[in-house]
């Protein structure tokens, strides 16, 4: 059974790799083929320059990760693994197409699957009134580090939530100025978090697409990737996003002291956790709406799918009018945030120009340059009033070529929990608090 470059672009790898290995007779051999991510893409984040409608990216520790979550074990043996770079142009730019091969390639063998288990397995029975038949355990106080040297970040957010988060990471930095902080971000806010001079390392690493309306991706997949990304050992690692579902990565990261939102009970590694209102998406706290590509009209040659308007700036007709707009929201009054997903292409010259209108009024207008999105920031006095967001070619100059996904429109509340912004900084100064002075709380079971 042969299944070349089709792992990468299935939704529900499990499943395809099940139904492969199922169609293959006992003694018989699957062999999958999928693009090397540091030799097709050169890169480990999504999306793929060469490829988008590739869904993963592959090393070959990921590709043997996925097989053996999918697959019984012992029901097959891996009889090959490795890399096909026959020809491979290591000369080449990241912004041309790779010559030669760039695969990975991993051949497996159907084995009849024995009669005997990995384990032997314990039947737990209660032999008293114990709560969950814990053993006694005794709250001890750790000693305070009071000098951390090394402490990674995690703040594996889209742009409006990077910007909200600001405020902690510069506590974080006042609180430790002679440590060294690395910061793990999307790609997308690496620039703007380079720029504020913070860290002595910013590291790349796109847990989530960009474009938050895209199909929703498999974040436990990416374990193996993460694992290969962030390495190296720290005092301190602290996931800041406010959301759970990065917390997962920080048992993955070799810290001596682990910290995030959330309890215990549910994330028992965390070492300093600050606990978060469950109500704090509420129709009082920030209001966060997700505008997908469909929603937004275009004019000139382009390219539609459910998630992206795709534009060849040579071929649309400049005229002074706008080539994408939409999509006319009716807003609340207060205080916005409007976070485009569009990508400019950079191997075509051009430029392409934006604005923000409500009723007509332009309240905010700029144009693209780099690879970082502006925040675009803008205040609704009324009622009502329709928002509208817009691109433009720019005067006497070429129209860039460009993906459009959408954006994501943001408004600032008056929440009766804690904003955001205020929980990120609060778990940096509890931080602060245990480190420097209290000390951690760790629990110890004494030995039977």
């Amino acid at each position: 059974m042969f299944a070349g470059y089709r792992l990468q672009d299935v939704g529900d790898f499990r499943a395809a790799i099940r139904d492969w290995m199922g169609a293959v007779r006992i003694g018989g051999h699957l062999v999958i083929v999928v693009p090397h991510a540091f030799l097709f893409e050169r890169s480990n984040a999504l999306p793929s320059r060469w490829r988008p409608e590739q869904r993963r990216l592959y090393t070959p520790a990921a590709l043997l990760d996925e097989v053996e979550e999918a697959l019984i074990p012992n029901s097959y043996r891996v009889r090959w693994l490795g890399d096909l770079d026959n020809g491979y142009n290591y000369r080449l730019e990241r912004s041309v197409p790779p010559v030669g091969r760039h695969d990975i390639a991993l051949v497996l063998e159907r084995t009849p699957i024995p009669d005997w288990d990995l384990t032997e397995r314990q039947v737990l029975t209660a032999t008293g009134p114990d709560f969950a038949f814990e053993p006694g355990h005794t709250r001890l106080e750790r000693p305070a580090v009071s000098h951390p040297t090394r402490i990674l970040v995690l703040k594996l957010d889209h742009l409006g939530d990077f910007i909200m988060g600001l405020p902690a990471l510069e506590r974080l930095r006042t609180g430790f100025p002679d440590a060294e902080i690395t910061l793990v971000v999307g790609s997308w806010n690496v620039g703007m978090a380079e720029e504020t001079g913070l860290f002595e390392r910013v590291v790349a690493f796109d847990v989530f697409p960009r474009n938050s309306t895209e199909e929703k991706v498999d974040v436990h997949g990416k374990t193996t990737l993460f694992r290969e990304t962030v390495t190296g050992e720290y005092d301190i690692a602290i996931d800041l996003r406010n959301d759970d579902d990065t917390r997962f990565l920080l048992p993955l990261v070799r810290a001596d002291i682990r910290a995030g939102m959330g309890n215990r009970a549910k994330f028992p590694y965390l070492d300093i956790f600050l606990p978060v209102d469950a109500t704090r998406h509420g129709w009082e706290a920030v209001r966060i709406e997700e505008l997908s590509a469909r929603e937004f009209d275009c004019r000139g040659v382009f390219r539609r799918t459910h998630h992206q308007i795709a534009a060849r700036g040579d071929l649309i007709r400049q005229d002074g009018n706008a080539v994408v707009w939409g999509p006319y929201r009716h807003l609340l009054p207060g205080q916005y945030l409007f976070e485009p997903h569009i990508d400019i292409d950079p191997r075509t010259p051009g430029l392409v120009a934006y604005d923000i209108a409500v009723d007509e009024k332009v309240l905010h207008r700029g144009v693209f340059g780099g690879a970082e999105t502006p925040p675009m920031i803008f205040r609704n006095e009324t009622d009502g009033g329709r928002f509208e967001f817009r691109l433009w070619p720019v005067d006497d100059e070429p129209l860039a070529d460009f993906q459009f996904f959408g954006g994501r429109l943001v408004r600032q509340g008056a929440s009766s929990v804690l904003h955001q912004s205020e929980y990120t900084t609060l778990l940096v100064e509890l931080l602060l608090l245990r480190v420097t002075q209290a000390g951690v709380l760790r629990e110890w079971t004494p030995p039977a």
